[in-house]
């Protein structure tokens, strides 16, 4: 079976409401079930024929193609499964998500990963603001660049920089740490072609946070050295 694909037919002029295309919105469907589709229950939204060429069959695993910073939720609720996005994303990259695997090869906009339950999103590029807003738990990695509130009201999960951000007054700086549990973690990239396959070094800078939510979140800085 090949991917289930959604090719975005051009840059809107409004944003793009993605939440229903996730493995467990569209499973067991056909390609023409999933065209017919309203993008939300309303009764003027657009159908996602109107938005999206759709090909393939998996519906387990999910890419887009030819995205923009105009597609949001996308992830939104998700519970299994793996969505790859081939280029930029906007707002609310996994909102909600409570498993699976989101893998972005481009930019993701604000809010990723707000009040997420569990899963992974590894993003190669650059990440808005409030990144791990509200975090309940999972892995949020970043390779490029963060923008500012990070891990706001973050109450557990981690998430994985690269570049050192400007942090909350109640994110704590709690040193410097060799955490071998990376070396698992680390490992568990591997199974995805992204920047994150480089990352060999377990020594890190720790952060805890939110200390307004109890502080048990954590943002690791890694230094890209390969050496461990």
């Amino acid at each position: 079976m090949t991917a289930l694909t959604f090719t975005s037919k051009s840059n809107s002029a409004h944003n793009v409401d993605c939440r229903r295309l996730t493995p467990n919105n569209l499973a067991n469907l056909t390609v023409a079930q999933i065209e017919n589709l309203s993008l939300l229950n309303t009764k003027n939204s657009p159908k996602i024929a109107d938005c999206f060429d759709v090909s393939g069959t998996d519906a387990n695993h999910i890419i887009f193609k030819k995205t923009h910073h105009q597609l949001d939720y996308i992830g939104h609720k998700m519970t299994s499964g793996q969505i790859t996005i081939e280029g930029d994303c906007g707002d609310f990259l996994g909102a909600n998500m409570r498993g699976g695997n989101i893998i972005c090869h481009g930019n993701a906009n604000d809010r990723v990963g707000d009040q997420m339950r569990r899963g992974l999103i590894l993003i190669a590029g650059d990440a808005g603001d409030y990144c791990g807003s509200r975090m309940i738990a999972g892995t949020i990695g970043i390779y490029g660049n963060i923008g500012s509130n990070i891990g706001f009201a973050m109450k557990r999960g981690t998430i994985l920089l690269t570049k050192v951000p400007s942090l909350l007054a109640t994110i704590q700086d709690c040193g410097t740490h060799t955490l071998p549990f990376l070396t698992l973690l680390f490992k568990s990239f591997s199974a995805f072609n992204t920047p994150f396959n480089a990352l060999k070094n377990l020594r890190v800078q720790r952060y805890a946070g939110d200390l307004a939510c109890n502080g048990n979140g954590e943002i690791l800085i890694c230094n890209t050295n390969v050496s461990a």
